[in-house]
This record gives C-alpha cells, sequence and structure tokens, in this order.
C-alpha cells in the first residue's frame, strides 16, 4: 500500500536517474488515498490464528481458547467456569460458538458499515478520527442493516501503518427495528491490535443494549477481550 512522499528542499540527481525515479513513484502516487481509504483497503490477506476468549456477561467472566481450524463442535475450549456451573443461556452460547466461530477476528470485518467519505474530525502525525453515519453492508443480514441505519460511527485508523485502530457505534436516540422490538440503548465499542502478521485484531469489544421486545424489556451487557494469538499452520485465507 503506497503511503505517499514527501519533499523538503531542492533534490539533486543525475538527469539520467530522474526519470527512473518518476516512473518508480507514479504507482506509489495512483494507489495513495485518505488516511481511512488506505485503511479500509489494507490487505486482509493471512493465515488462521487460535487465541484466548475472555468473555464477561451478566457479571461472569468466562475463559475459553478458540481453534477454528478444529472441525464444528470442537473449536471451543472452556477453561472456565466448570461445566456444572454453566447457565442455560451460556450452554447455549458456547455451542453457537462451536459451529460458528471461524476465525474471523479481523476489525477490518466491522468496518463494512463505514463510508469511505466520513468526514475527518481530528488528526495528529500518526492517526485519524472519522465521524460517519454507517452505509448498510451487502455482508450483513437485513436484521442488522435495519439496526445500523440509525446509528452514529466514529473510527480511528492508523497514518503509518494503513489500518483500523478503533470503533464505535451508538444510538443517540431510541429507535424501533422493527414494529414489535424498540431499542432504548445501542452502543458498541471496538479497540484493535496488530497481530504477528500486521493485520489489525479486535483485541477488545463492548456491546451494551437494552430495549423492549413483545413487551418485555431486555438488557444485556457484554465484554469480550482477545489474546495469545497462535498462528495455525497451513493456513493463508484469515477465515476458513
Amino acid at each position: 500500500m503506497g503511503e505517499g512522499f514527501k519533499s523538503s528542499g531542492d533534490i539533486h540527481m543525475p538527469r539520467i536517474l530522474a526519470p527512473l525515479a518518476i516512473a518508480a513513484l507514479l504507482p506509489l502516487a495512483a494507489q495513495a488515498g485518505t488516511p481511512l481509504e488506505e485503511a479500509l483497503a489494507a490487505s486482509q490477506d493471512g493465515p488462521l490464528y487460535a487465541f484466548t476468549l475472555n468473555l464477561t456477561a451478566d457479571g461472569v467472566t468466562s475463559v475459553m481458547t478458540i481453534d477454528p481450524s478444529k472441525p464444528q463442535g470442537e473449536r471451543v475450549t472452556v477453561l472456565s467456569p466448570a461445566e456444572a456451573e454453566w447457565s442455560e443461556d451460556f450452554a447455549k452460547r458456547v455451542e453457537n460458538m462451536q459451529e460458528n466461530s471461524e476465525g474471523d477476528i479481523w476489525c477490518a470485518s466491522l468496518a463494512g458499515n463505514v463510508p469511505a467519505d466520513a468526514t475527518l474530525v481530528s488528526e495528529t502525525d500518526t492517526t485519524a478520527t472519522y465521524k460517519y453515519t454507517p452505509v448498510e453492508s451487502d455482508d450483513e443480514d437485513d436484521d442488522l442493516n435495519k439496526i445500523v441505519k440509525h446509528l452514529k460511527g466514529t473510527v480511528t485508523v492508523d497514518k503509518v501503518s494503513p489500518g483500523i485502530l478503533s470503533l464505535q457505534m451508538v444510538a443517540e436516540k431510541p429507535f424501533k427495528p422493527m414494529a414489535v422490538a424498540k431499542i432504548k440503548k445501542f452502543e458498541m465499542k471496538v479497540a484493535c491490535d496488530r497481530a504477528p502478521d500486521g493485520r489489525m485484531h479486535i483485541a477488545s469489544l463492548d456491546m451494551s443494549l437494552a430495549g423492549s421486545a413483545l413487551m418485555q424489556a431486555f438488557s444485556q451487557s457484554d465484554r469480550q477481550t482477545i489474546t495469545d494469538l497462535v498462528e495455525l499452520p497451513g493456513t493463508q485465507t484469515g477465515t476458513r
């Protein structure tokens, strides 16, 4: 990914070298874009990773390891709590994760709703922060798209080595994604970190959701952290 070049003062070189230098710079200039465009276009090619997931939900913290290279039903190993202490909701969540953990821990996968023309609101030498109204994504189902259009987003990207550093989406006021449900609070915060291969993975994800459906109130608060990435040999796609 090109980062562009800046010059200060006059640069002198033999005339025979000047055309070669210009030719070398042209591809980089053609690829240059805003820091956000560079981050969204960063390569996502790379291996799968096994990792440790710490999950806090409803006041209970669990620790598990996830290996997406294993067959369905064998990908999640719960280290704590002991199975005898699992609630019915937690058991269902583990079962779902066993079937659907495909190794997609990448921050870029959460950026499908970020428009390339988001508004720059602050900038440093190394980062740029943008505000945006999420757009519908072809990669998400209709139910999720019904929610994101009611949210406002903020994304911070790395200007030096293109990638997403953090992302937040929040509902500024209550909304009804469907006739029988009302969301009174929605907030998602994601912090990203670099995997050994340089891609940005989800380091932490905090989600708060409250509202009502079919005349019943609900409230949910989750925190997930991903650590201890271990590259899985023979995988080069980033997901199964």
